[in-house]
């Protein structure tokens, strides 16, 4: 009789990703926006090589790849098929789970424009409706920032631009840890 093997413990890679976000906003310098380029050439590289060029999709998958979370693109964090820099918006859109706007929670993912997308961008704050992001190449050109989806009705603009692009498709994807999670430096 063989032993059963020990349970498998499942850590999320919520927080992380968006703890990510938050250091990319405070260290803007290492990244620029470049449309159309969706080959972030710090996937696969720990350390992060930095600076890094990259388009708004590029970005979001990075942050999840950083984490240690699966692809969000649908690829696996073990082939070259997503992770070795493939991969758009559109292919966001099709691999998330859509969710509706008053249930979304930072680690989601917003795509604004129908598809196969204009623009997406990590949610990292949720209230009600009043949703703020870090958008990289968002409406003000600047990258990475803070940007709300719409205006916020209940919580402070705090000065932080507003998208407000329609449609808008919020989107889950699994956040469990698919290999060694990185923490951002402090």
């Amino acid at each position: 009789m063989t032993n059963p093997a020990p349970p498998v413990k499942v850590v999320d890679t919520r927080a992380n990703i968006i703890a990510w976000a938050k250091w990319s906003v405070a260290n803007k310098a290492h990244f620029t926006y470049s449309e159309g380029n969706n080959r972030m050439t710090a996937l696969g590289h720990y350390p992060p090589v930095f600076p890094q060029t990259s388009d708004c999709s590029a970005f979001v998958t990075w942050l999840y790849w950083i984490s240690g979370a699966l692809d969000p693109n649908g690829g696996s964090a073990y082939t070259a098929t997503y992770y070795g820099r493939q991969g758009y918006t559109g292919t966001l859109l099709t691999h998330g789970q859509h969710i509706s706007a008053n249930v979304a929670v930072p680690g989601d993912v917003v795509v604004y424009g129908a598809y196969p997308g204009q623009h997406t961008a990590l949610i990292v704050q949720a209230q009600g409706l009043d949703i703020l992001t870090v958008s990289h190449g968002g409406p003000t050109g600047q990258s990475p920032i803070y940007c709300w989806v719409n205006k916020p009705t209940h919580l402070p603009q705090n000065g932080y631009p507003v998208d407000g692009r329609q449609p808008q498709t919020f989107l889950r994807f699994n956040t469990n840890a698919m290999y060694l999670v990185h923490t951002p430096p402090l």
